[in-house]
């Protein structure tokens, strides 16, 4: 079956607040708590109602948006994955929390941003080494036009509000106020801001 992109309709416009340059950390990630739950709702409803699910989230940014994919799949399982890049700019996964089920129907790869497609690739391919999962998808606040093209050219279908934002480098632009997802929930950017203040 070929993968196909979902584009999420935000009708209250709440994406386009979270990237607005100057955007306030605390408001960036309480945007993304609720844009976290329409999310969540669009992806339910783009799965077939008798499949087995398994939930991954992707670490650090991914965690963001647990909060809003927690109740619409609540009897699914769930699995954390740390990625972090090595030396040469690579994901590289640190840790994971094992699968419960040698098979899964789809496997949803949760993260806040896509920028190149290759952290959500490793992460499909740790866990091919843990369980057998027929169909993958990205659910993602947004992704550059390159990583949308690279993750469906692999099968995985994509759904998030903005799926063709531009690179700058290795960043998507606009990025989440400007700030990095993994440092929104962690609340390093909230530390660095206020040290050099």
């Amino acid at each position: 079956m070929r993968a196909r992109t979902t584009t999420v309709a935000d009708p209250a416009g709440a994406y386009g607040t979270l990237v607005a340059p100057g955007a306030e950390p605390e408001q960036v990630r309480q945007g993304i708590f609720g844009l976290s739950r329409v999310l969540a709702d669009a992806t339910r409803a783009a799965l077939p109602d008798d499949a087995t699910v398994l939930c991954v989230i992707v670490l650090r940014g991914g965690l963001l948006l647990y909060p809003g994919f927690a109740p619409p799949f609540a009897h699914t399982d769930f699995c954390l994955l740390g990625m972090q890049r090595d030396e040469q700019g690579r994901a590289r996964c640190r840790y994971m929390t094992p699968p419960s089920r040698p098979l899964y129907d789809v496997a949803v790869l949760i993260d806040c941003v896509a920028a190149t497609g290759g952290t959500l690739l490793t992460a499909r391919d740790v866990l091919a080494d843990s369980c057998k999962i027929s169909r993958h998808a990205a659910a993602v606040l947004c992704s550059s036009d390159r990583a949308t093209h690279t993750l469906t050219g692999e099968g995985i279908d994509v759904l998030g509000f903005r799926l063709h934002e531009a690179l700058d480098g290795d960043v998507v632009t606009p990025d989440l106020g400007e700030l990095d997802a993994g440092d929104l929930f962690s609340g390093v950017s909230l530390f660095l801001r206020n040290a050099s203040a």
